[in-house]
Formats: C-alpha cells, sequence, structure tokens
C-alpha cells in the first residue's frame, strides 16, 4: 500500500478523533457491562464516547442541544426500548447516523430497525473491531453529512443574498433569521418603512423557509410563484363604505370581514404554487377585520395544501398596533410569533454603492441602453442622502440615471442646504463606503488576503490597517460566512 494511502487513513483517523471530541458518540444500553467495555475500547480507538443507561436521558441531552455524531443503541431495554427510541430521532434527528444492538439474533427485529432508519444493525456478543470499522463508516457519513448541510447553507446565503441584497450588518442578520426560520411554519410579522423591503423579505420566506413538505416544489419554482399577496391598503375604501351603509354591529363585523375574505380568496387562486400568504400593510386593518381574520386563522387546518405560512407585514410593529388598541394583546402575540425588521435605508448606507450598482445593471438590462460608469465622489453622495423611499427611491434613481444619462446627478433631499458642508460626516460616510469595499473584496476572495491586495492595488500594511479599522478578520471570510458579494 501506498504512502499516500497510509496519509489518507491516518487523516481519517484523526478527522473522527476530532469529529467526537466535538461531538462524541452516544450509547445507550442498561448493562453497566456493555458501556464499561464499550467505554474502554472506544477509549483505545482515540473515539469520544458519552453513555447513557435509559433512552430517555439520552433525548433529554437531545433536547437541550447537546452535540452528538453517532448513536448506539441496545433494542431491548427497559422504559423506552431501541426501536421507539429510533423512531423518535427519525422525527427529532433526521440526520443523525443510528446503530442498533441486540443479543437475540432476531433477523425480524434486524430488518425493523433497519426499516426504521437505522444506518447498521450490530449482534450481541459483538467484535469489538468489527463495531468500530461500522462506527468509522457512520462517522464517515455524518462528515459527509455536515459537509453537504454546510454547502447547502452556503448556497441558501447566496441565494438570499439575490433578494437581500448588502454586506451591512443588519441585512446580514436578516438574511441569517430567514435561514434559522427554515422549514418552520411560525407565522412571521415584518415591520419596516415603505420601502425598505418587507415584501421582498417575504419573497426571501416563502423560497428559503418552506413550510413542511415544500422543499422540492420551492427547490424548482420562482419565489415570486410561491406568494400570494393581499393587499390590504386597497380593502380600506371597501370596508368603511360597507361600514357606512351597515346598520348593525354585527352586520358590519360580517361585512368588514367579507372584503378580506374575497381578497384572500383570490390571492389563493391566483397563485396556485403558493407556500406563503402575505398581508401586506396589516396596520390599516380595523377591529373588526382583525377578528374575522382570527376566526379565519383559527379555522385553517393543521399542515395541508391549503394551510401556507402567513406573514404580516406593516410599517409599525406588532407592540405599537396592541398598544393603539386596534389588536387585544393576547391576539397580537398570538398572530405574531416571530417579528422581523427591515432596516430603512439610512440604517445601512454602506449598502448604498451596491444596490445603485445592481439597479443600474437592472435598468440597463430591462431598457437596453449601456451602463454609465460612477464618477468620481457620485457614490459617496448617495451615501450621504437622506431616502425617505428607501429602496424604492434609489431604484428610481437609478432607472433615471442609466435611463436619462443623468450621470452624477446629485439624490433629493440630503438633509443639508446647498454650499453647506459637513465634513464629519462626509468623512464618516467615506469610511462607510471603504469599509464595503474592503468586505466586499474579502468575501470574493474567501479571506485571500493576496487576492484581496490585487483587486483593491493596495499595499500589505494599508489593508492591515484598514481591517483593523473596521473590525475585518480574514478568518470571518474563510469559508464565505459573509455570504456572496455582488
Amino acid at each position: 500500500m501506498s504512502d499516500a494511502a497510509f496519509e489518507t487513513g491516518d487523516e481519517r483517523l484523526t478527522q473522527d478523533h476530532e469529529l467526537t471530541r466535538e461531538a462524541p458518540i452516544w450509547l445507550v444500553d442498561d448493562d453497566p457491562v456493555v458501556r464499561e467495555s464499550l467505554s474502554q475500547w472506544l477509549e483505545l480507538a482515540d473515539l469520544n464516547l458519552r453513555c447513557f443507561p435509559r433512552a430517555e436521558a439520552l433525548l433529554e441531552a437531545l433536547a437541550a442541544g447537546e452535540p452528538v455524531s453517532v448513536v448506539i443503541s441496545d433494542i431491548r431495554m427497559p422504559g423506552m426500548d431501541g426501536l421507539t427510541l429510533l423512531s423518535r430521532l427519525t422525527l427529532e434527528a433526521p440526520e443523525l447516523p443510528v446503530l442498533m444492538m441486540t443479543g437475540h439474533g432476531d433477523v425480524a427485529t434486524a430488518v425493523s430497525a433497519m426499516q426504521g432508519g437505522a444506518r447498521d444493525f450490530i449482534e450481541k456478543p459483538f467484535d469489538p473491531e468489527a463495531l468500530e470499522l461500522k462506527l468509522r463508516q457512520a462517522l464517515a457519513g455524518r462528515r459527509l453529512s455536515d459537509e453537504n448541510q454546510r454547502l447547502r447553507r452556503r448556497l441558501s446565503v447566496r441565494g438570499l443574498a439575490g433578494l437581500l441584497r448588502g454586506e451591512s450588518a443588519k441585512i446580514r442578520q436578516l438574511r441569517e433569521q430567514v435561514l434559522e426560520l427554515k422549514g418552520h411554519p411560525a407565522r412571521v410579522w415584518i415591520t419596516g418603512e415603505s420601502g425598505s423591503g418587507r415584501t421582498t423579505t417575504a419573497l426571501a420566506l416563502a423560497e428559503h423557509a418552506p413550510a413542511e413538505g415544500e422543499a422540492q416544489r420551492v427547490g424548482t419554482s420562482p419565489a415570486s410563484a410561491l406568494l400570494a399577496k393581499v393587499e390590504c391598503r386597497a380593502l380600506v375604501g371597501m370596508a368603511s363604505s360597507t361600514k357606512a351603509s351597515s346598520t348593525k354591529a354585527s352586520s358590519t363585523k360580517a361585512s368588514s370581514g367579507a372584503a378580506l375574505s374575497e381578497a384572500i380568496d383570490e390571492a389563493l387562486q391566483a397563485a396556485p404554487e403558493m407556500n406563503t400568504l402575505l398581508l401586506h400593510d396589516v396596520d390599516v386593518l380595523s377591529r373588526e377585520q382583525w377578528q374575522w381574520l382570527d376566526a379565519w386563522l383559527n379555522a385553517q387546518p393543521e399542515g395541508g395544501r391549503r394551510a401556507p405560512r402567513v406573514v404580516f407585514s406593516a410599517e409599525c410593529s406588532v407592540q405599537a398596533l396592541v398598544a393603539s388598541g386596534t389588536l387585544g394583546l393576547t391576539r397580537g402575540h398570538a398572530l405574531a410569533e416571530i417579528e422581523l425588521v427591515t432596516p430603512s435605508l439610512c440604517e445601512r448606507r454602506e449598502d448604498i454603492p451596491l444596490l445603485m450598482a445592481h439597479f443600474s445593471r437592472q435598468a440597463a438590462e430591462v431598457h437596453q441602453v449601456p451602463e454609465l460608469p460612477f464618477v468620481r465622489g457620485e457614490l459617496t453622495t448617495l451615501m450621504a442622502a437622506d431616502w425617505p423611499g428607501n429602496l424604492a427611491q434609489l431604484r428610481q434613481l437609478a432607472s433615471q440615471r442609466t435611463v436619462l444619462g443623468e450621470q452624477g446627478q446629485e439624490p433629493p433631499a440630503t438633509g443639508q442646504e446647498a454650499g453647506e458642508e459637513d465634513p464629519d460626516g462626509l468623512a464618516a460616510q467615506v469610511a462607510l463606503f471603504e469599509a464595503t469595499l474592503i468586505r466586499a473584496a474579502l468575501t470574493r476572495a474567501r479571506g485571500n488576503i493576496a487576492q484581496v491586495l490585487e483587486e483593491l492595488a493596495l499595499p500589505r500594511r494599508t489593508l492591515n490597517l484598514k481591517m483593523h479599522k473596521y473590525g475585518l478578520r480574514r478568518d470571518d471570510f474563510r469559508h464565505g460566512a459573509d455570504g456572496a458579494s455582488e
């Protein structure tokens, strides 16, 4: 056998040790002799083991979030048996490899264990070397699974970066929150200023946080096809005219809910593949409409095709709507289990160069005109401006600049009088822009300093000083942790 083969084997042994040091192998067996003998053998094999006398104790440790790489479980135990434990683990930790042991040589039991999701089956009395081999195969599978999960998460981050664009701390936090919600059916309340990207955040939830059973379809459908949207502001006039024509309170309540019910039905029918229902600008709904909506939500079946995740969007927080008296305290917090905040453009000024470049490219493609280069100082001026219209205003400016050729035009409403200088404010915005350029270069280079130096044409000492100044560490970018750049 070649030296390379030996080196590969040594590397695998080291990887097994490192993996089980961070996430031990768990053994559950009611026989203390078995626990002791396996502990001694695996210690000699440089594998870390944690023992449990009962399955219930193992599940408690799993629920507490304690790390584990592989589970070895006896089948016949007092209390919860091994097959029941296997079914629980399959539901709660489907990526976790499970090896089953039995002293009865029951082929039917072995088949049941394998069909139930066990990775392998071991008969007692077992050969320790054979058990170690099966364990190392399971650990190799676990490493591959972990790597695939990291890859999927990295790809998810990159996909999210196409919807929630930017590298500011707040937008990166929002992307992470969307990923954390993946697979969870919790109702979400999105709050933020008009034009700050609430609908886009709902699209990101629809594509990257599907309801149970929707994963495959999501992978082949655009986010827009997965979202049904109801514009609540369009219902205000309908509700008020209905209310004026009603003579009884009960009739008013029913009619007020009818407009909302009809709008929801139309939205659901118009998006047959959707998994997310967005109720946009719900802060305009009346108390009667909220009461109807609460009853409608409670009447929806758990799971199933007609029970999409419900996402609320409002300029105000759910706490503000509760404080106004429109929503009761209990109902408000029951409707909005998770709250996300879309930052205003003024809170993420360092993203403006990236966003402006993206919107300009989009405008050039749509209108089939060439892109215009940015003149010196143009982006700095944009970063120093006020943006009451947020992303919508920036997109409009990019389209006008690209189509009409208005290169270097200043945006409206800078918040300062013409000719008034604010050197401190300008310096701060220039620093934000500089930090953004360095962060984006580090992201593209995955922390490769030589590549960043070449891209930015900076001396190493200058780059080191600026990275220290802006709190940027190369290790944070080595594995694509910051997501994809523009």
